[in-house]
């Protein structure tokens, strides 16, 4: 998808959410001046009252639903979008929703959601896009790391006991708590070669870790996939393996990393091109003001073009122009990878 460059009403980006949403968060952006306000405690007000007087132009929340109707109309900015990162079963909470959101609401004018609606009530609600969370990737510097042993597995995605024992036999294993701050996630992410994930549900539902690892350059094992629409590949961007084959597929990694190389590498490339945070919110912004008024939007963007001098006169003895060279396109096609996360 081209992106138009962003309007110039559209300078100051506020993000409002609970610190866990920061790494999701872009530290800078080219195309605005983006900052995150936490909510710590769930007090609402010091966060929303601290964007509102930084006078920012377009406020983007993590979890609107948990925003009383109250709150949401305190909610700053011309453009107010609410980002739902986990899936919704609370019919409380999209009643709620359904409330504080749309045109002639007073709170958000539209709300993203992580896959396509598969309900009727959520259908119902002013989505404007399917927006997985998406990760900073400029909090990301390091790249794949092959040589690196150490394996890394979240306790509320764990193996079996059995499983987590032969992992041990291959390597070091950091086990990595439900209760880590996004400061010590980061540094085990770091430390880490390889992520063994455990689930009962599609990745990254629930849990941004397996994205958060392919964006650190890690090897992604699990015993599940990550939702079809997403467009990550088993085999080709991460290994999904039953838990009873771990230690064997460990094994095979450490003994040929290269042979798994164009696998991290495809990964930590996805991340860059679909999910990084800058580009996903640019697109949600641009998409936002276009499709509440397209004609302002499209206004707003033209710019004053200069005024075009009359052609000189040209002589009938002028040689032709030369032919275009065969294979010059002027439109640029997206990647299969730009593609990834539907807008």
């Amino acid at each position: 998808m081209r992106v138009h460059p962003p309007s110039p009403s559209l300078q100051r980006v506020a993000f409002v959410g609970e610190p866990a949403f920061q790494p999701h968060v872009p530290v800078q952006a080219a195309w605005a001046e983006v900052r995150f306000f936490p909510v710590t405690d769930g007090q609402w007000e010091p966060a929303l009252d601290a964007a509102r007087a930084w006078d920012a132009n377009a406020t983007l929340v993590f979890r609107p639903q948990d925003l009383t109707p109250e709150l949401a109309a305190r909610v700053p900015g011309g453009m107010r979008i609410g980002v739902i990162p986990a899936p919704l079963f609370s019919a409380e909470e999209i009643e709620r929703l359904a409330r504080i959101s749309g045109p002639d609401a007073q709170g958000f004018r539209w709300l993203t959601y992580l896959e396509t609606p598969t309900s009727p009530e959520l259908a119902r609600l002013p989505l404007l896009q399917t927006l997985p969370l998406p990760v900073d990737t400029a909090r990301c510097p390091t790249g794949p790391r092959l040589d690196v042993r150490r394996m890394l597995v979240a306790d509320w995605a764990s193996p079996s006991a059995e499983a987590l024992e032969d992992l041990r036999k291959l390597g070091p294993v950091d086990v990595l708590s439900s209760h880590a701050t996004p400061e010590q996630m980061s540094q085990a992410l770091e430390k880490a070669g390889t992520l063994v994930y455990a689930s009962r549900d599609l990745m990254g539902r629930f849990d941004p870790l397996p994205l958060l690892a392919m964006a650190h350059g890690l090897l992604v094992i699990a015993d599940t996939v990550f939702a079809g629409e997403w467009n990550i590949e088993p085999e080709d961007e991460f290994l999904y393996r039953p838990d009873g084959q771990w230690a064997r597929a460990l094994d095979e990694v450490f003994r040929m990393p290269v042979s798994f190389r164009a696998v991290r590498i495809r990964a930590w490339q996805k991340m860059r091109e679909a999910f990084d945070a800058s580009a996903c919110f640019q697109r949600v912004l641009h998409d936002a003001h276009l499709f509440a008024d397209p004609m302002a939007h499209l206004a707003s963007l033209t710019s004053p073009r200069p005024p075009v001098a009359a052609p000189a006169a040209v002589e009938s003895a002028a040689a032709p122009a030369a032919p275009e060279t065969l294979g010059a396109e002027k439109l640029t096609r997206p990647s299969r990878s730009l593609a990834a996360v539907p807008n």
